[in-house]
């Protein structure tokens, strides 16, 4: 499963409903809309490393600590991925049990971090702080900020449809996030919303937010720098600046490798028409125990599963627009 489609599904239909108030942090979205999208997937899901690579062909595939036995190309056994840095060897396991908190704030710490998890109460003072400070750090790029914003869609989103944060009222399949109904979840996201209602072009958003830089302010607002500005004011605990270099070799080991996913995941996301129906990806069908593209369209929409993305995306737009109150600067179009 993608994991990228549903968040840049939820990235911009919270930029669609913050539109609808006619503030001037949706203008600044429209305007970064890659680095925003960027920062929707990328921002957060720091384990986008391949599972494994193949010897034989030196293709790499997977994603995170998970990968196939062999090489779906020529049968070779796939070789595990490691990350090399300073003569020091990283699994994908171990990056995220280094970052994913840091990216996540409400769930995703590791056992030793149990500590810093925030709960949903605190996440708009610790935005606030983030956005706050890349102003101050960063006042010539406005593309961060923006970025930040995808960040915090993540984050909103995840907590939602992974329930962490109760409220989303959604069954589909067998529960409302599991391994068998995300396939659902990205096929109705990819074709109803995104290229039927919002008429997105997949393929270049997906390129070109790989394309974007390592923002400099993801180290902070992970805290891997020094304490320092609103945030480091307000949470002076959890800072490890000892790792922001390994963190910048993470996130551009993260854009290179999603290059590679892009093309996977586009061709796996496509259908084709029969005389009788329109047919997925056959192993997207299997995951979901067998049912057929127009039986899962179907099921999205007895599920209400639109209604829950308008929820996601609503939610995401209150955040922005208490943060652009906070922080009076953002709702400048300057």
């Amino acid at each position: 499963m993608s994991g990228i489609i549903g968040h840049m599904t939820y990235a911009m239909l919270g930029h669609k409903a913050i539109a609808k108030r006619n503030l001037a942090v949706a203008r600044l979205i429209q305007h970064y809309q890659d680095s925003y999208l960027a920062g929707s997937y990328l921002g957060a899901d720091i384990m986008t490393l391949p599972g494994g690579v193949c010897p034989k062909c030196n293709e790499e595939f997977g994603y995170g600590g998970s990968a196939p036995e062999k090489c779906p190309d020529d049968g070779t056994a796939i070789v595990p991925y490691q990350l090399m840095f300073d003569g020091l060897s990283y699994t994908p396991n171990d990056i995220h049990q280094m970052f994913y908190g840091r990216t996540h704030l409400v769930f995703g710490w590791n056992a030793n971090q149990k500590e810093y998890i925030l709960k949903w109460s605190q996440l708009t003072d610790y935005f606030v702080a983030v956005v706050a400070d890349t102003i101050e750090f960063y006042p010539e790029n406005r593309r961060g900020v923006a970025y930040v914003l995808g960040w915090i869609s993540h984050i909103i989103g995840d907590a939602l449809i992974k329930s962490v944060q109760p409220g989303l009222n959604l069954y589909l399949l067998n529960g409302t996030y599991t391994p068998q109904n995300r396939p659902i979840q990205d096929l109705f996201s990819f074709h109803e919303v995104g290229r039927k209602e919002l008429e997105l072009n997949w393929s270049n958003l997906m390129f070109n937010l790989v394309e974007t830089p390592v923002e400099p302010i993801q180290a902070h607002f992970m805290r891997l720098t020094q304490p320092k500005g609103q945030l480091g004011a307000q949470v002076p605990e959890a800072w490890a600046p000892e790792y922001q270099q390994l963190l910048h070799i993470v996130m551009t080991e993260n854009r290179r490798y999603q290059r590679v996913r892009n093309n996977r995941l586009l061709r796996q996301m496509e259908i084709c028409r029969t005389l009788q129906e329109w047919m997925c990806d056959n192993e997207l069908s299997r995951i979901t125990g067998g049912l057929s593209y127009q039986q899962m369209i179907k099921m999205a929409k007895d599920a209400n599963f639109r209604a829950a993305l308008s929820q996601i995306g609503e939610t995401i737009s209150v955040f922005f627009e208490e943060i652009a109150k906070r922080v009076p600067i953002l709702g400048n179009d300057d």
